[in-house]
């Protein structure tokens, strides 16, 4: 079974991680994922996720479910949206699938498989009643094929629910220059993604238009501006930020000890790129924010799914 042969693979290949600059990288399709996997980035996810749960009020997901039978969490992280959601939904299994193995405690119907979600999905056809991702933009290449595999696999009423951020930062200040080194480091980041087939900049407006392509329904697409730093009036936007800065000033470092090891920075110009981020990020007056975008879509039931034939 794909779940035996994911167990075989994490006693094996996967428990063999690769160190550069004092951080730790999964060793399962190497260069697939770029960023580090260790405890530093672990708790950056953290961060990531108590942001996001403050944007979204609290809600695990946007899309309507009262008793699904399955769900499938794809680049699963940490394992704490599988965690929490099959905690809210005990009668429900979770699977959490990533690149890199997850070992922490779990209820009983949530469970975790080695699998790159850029492959054909091993899954039987109408088998789950949603298909869930956060922040996997960059290890995408094919994302129409994407969402091919979550129509099929998701049941006729299933959701598929993104959560995606795109690797941009913004201002609307007319006073913040649009090439600060805070947005050079993005734009870096997103080009060397882009470069290897794995955008992960404003594509993400386009997936509204590709799930529709694919045949969902009631597809809708939300974006959230995220502050960076408590720069805003507002006391939720302000704590809001105030994680935003700490998820990138965390990043920062590794975002730029990555494209280093890519060959794309001197080691020594490349921190110094990254010290001048993170004064960039730290400052208020440069208004600052960037986007988390939610993107749900809806596959037909039987009856809605078929040919609008004319009545005679």
């Amino acid at each position: 079974s794909s779940s035996a042969s994911s167990i075989a693979r994490s006693h094996s290949e996967l428990a063999n991680y690769r160190i550069e600059n004092n951080r730790r990288y999964q060793s399962f399709r190497e260069g697939k994922w770029i960023l580090p996997n260790d405890e530093r980035e672990q708790d950056r996810y953290q961060i990531v996720d108590q942001m996001v749960s403050l944007v979204l009020n609290g809600d695990l997901h946007k899309s309507p479910m009262e008793q699904p039978k399955r769900i499938l969490d794809l680049g699963t992280g940490t394992g704490v949206w599988a965690i929490d959601i099959a905690h809210k939904f005990p009668n429900c299994r979770v699977i959490g699938t990533d690149l890199s193995p997850i070992q922490v405690p779990a209820p009983p119907n949530c469970t975790f498989e080695i699998e790159d979600a850029d492959e054909e999905w091993v899954y039987p056809p109408n088998y789950f009643s949603m298909v869930h991702t956060r922040h996997v933009m960059p290890g995408i290449a094919d994302w129409y094929r994407f969402f091919e595999q979550s129509y099929r696999v998701l049941h006729p009423g299933g959701w598929v629910e993104l959560h995606e951020a795109p690797h941009r930062i913004y201002s609307d200040n007319p006073n913040t220059p649009s090439d600060i080194p805070l947005m050079r480091v993005c734009q870096r980041f997103s080009d060397y993604h882009a470069s290897m087939g794995k955008p992960c900049g404003e594509e993400v407006f386009e997936f509204k238009d590709h799930l529709e392509a694919v045949g969902f329904v009631d597809v809708t697409e939300t974006r959230y501006r995220i502050p960076l730093g408590a720069w805003r009036g507002d006391p939720i936007e302000r704590e809001i930020g105030r994680y935003n800065l700490l998820n990138v000033l965390e990043a920062l470092e590794a975002y730029t000890l990555a494209l280093h090891d890519l060959g794309l920075d001197d080691l020594e110009e490349a921190r110094d790129l990254a010290r001048k981020a993170e004064n960039n990020a730290k400052n208020r007056k440069l208004e600052l924010y960037c986007y988390l975008v939610v993107i749900r879509g809806r596959k037909p039931t039987a009856c809605e799914a078929l040919p609008n034939v004319p009545r005679a």
